[in-house]
């Protein structure tokens, strides 16, 4: 399911430079595919985190294995997305499966 997500991202922006990751159930794992962008020459990552809700995962965890891993490159900056509940879309999304259900 992510790598057919991950598939039509590349497609809508053209572009390679994106790269599934799991921080610990899945694989490859976060610093896999940091050291895979950062070989193909990004210098700047965004990475997308799958959480409804801003828990310690998204507050600490993700944080630390982004510093971590970027320490072996100087000068690669990172930023992680919020949480997807503070999208106002969200709403919408959820009221679209509602209204299905309900139909």
């Amino acid at each position: 399911m992510m790598l057919r997500l991950v598939d039509k991202l590349r497609e809508r922006f053209d572009t390679e430079l994106i790269e599934p990751c799991f921080m610990e159930l899945g694989k490859p794992p976060i610093p896999v595919a940091i050291r895979k962008l950062v070989r193909k020459g990004c210098n700047h990552i965004f990475g997308y985190a799958f959480f409804l809700v801003p828990g310690s995962h998204l507050r600490e965890d993700i944080p630390f294995i982004f510093e971590q891993t970027l320490k072996k490159f100087p000068g690669v900056t990172y930023e992680i997305s919020p949480p997807m509940m503070s999208d106002p879309m969200m709403v919408d999304f959820v009221a679209k499966h509602i209204e299905q259900a309900l139909a």
